[in-house]
């Protein structure tokens, strides 16, 4: 069975979960086509900061995936969500693998900005960052209908831009938990082989590189 990559953005009210409030969250099925943003509008509580019934839906939906895709997540969203967890009492959720692409940038690229939105730019991508006022933050952290239905729209849009830098990254993505038993580790697809490397300790090994997203790894002879 191919592992499940769930790709994941959350909104706030502010960075930290002491102060902060989780507006909604988006998330995608890596390989599927729908996108999901539940927020404060699906899961009401009982004043316009109460997301304890938001986090519960997050954390169900997160308890059934085989890794994490994000943008920056290990700096705000996976440790958001796990104080936030921690606040209503609910179980930490196993450790699985979380592909971080911020940091995929951060090592490969040499850009001025590295944010998804310079990202996007740079590299061309169809899906495209939304700009958001702070005024409608403002308004939808006081329960605005209006103004969290924009943002609702918004973090659609960037798990739609999450994944499609993925595809484009995947290849530069040296840890990425394996997809499949024999074929390549990134994406599942078929691997010919490349060369024979050597390691620094003079061990042989056989690098094979995926036909399908062209990445490359090595393996033992």
């Amino acid at each position: 069975m191919t592992p499940k990559i769930l790709a994941l953005d959350c909104e706030t009210s502010h960075l930290r979960a002491d102060f902060g409030t989780l507006l909604c969250w988006g998330y995608k099925w890596v390989g599927e086509k729908r996108i999901s943003v539940p927020s404060l509008l699906d899961f009401p509580g009982k004043s316009p900061i109460d997301d304890r019934a938001l986090l519960k839906e997050a954390h169900r939906v997160m308890s059934g995936a085989d890794a994490y895709l994000t943008y920056y997540g290990k700096g705000f969203d996976l440790p958001f969500l796990q104080a936030k967890f921690l606040e209503y009492g609910m179980p930490m959720l196993p450790p699985v693998p979380h592909i971080d692409i911020y940091f995929t940038v951060k090592s490969n690229l040499s850009l001025s900005r590295k944010s998804l939105a310079n990202v996007s730019e740079f590299l061309n991508l169809k899906a495209k960052k939304t700009p958001v006022a702070g005024r409608i933050w403002k308004r939808a952290m006081v329960g605005d209908r209006g103004a969290m239905r924009y943002i609702v729209s918004h973090c659609r849009a960037d798990i739609a831009l999450l994944e499609e830098a993925y595809y484009r990254l995947r290849p530069l993505i040296r840890l990425h938990p394996r997809l499949g038993p024999d074929g390549c580790r990134t994406c599942g697809g078929h691997v010919i082989r490349d060369k024979i490397r050597y390691s620094a300790a003079g061990v042989m090994k056989v690098q094979y590189v995926c036909t399908k997203c062209g990445s490359y790894e090595t393996r033992s002879k």
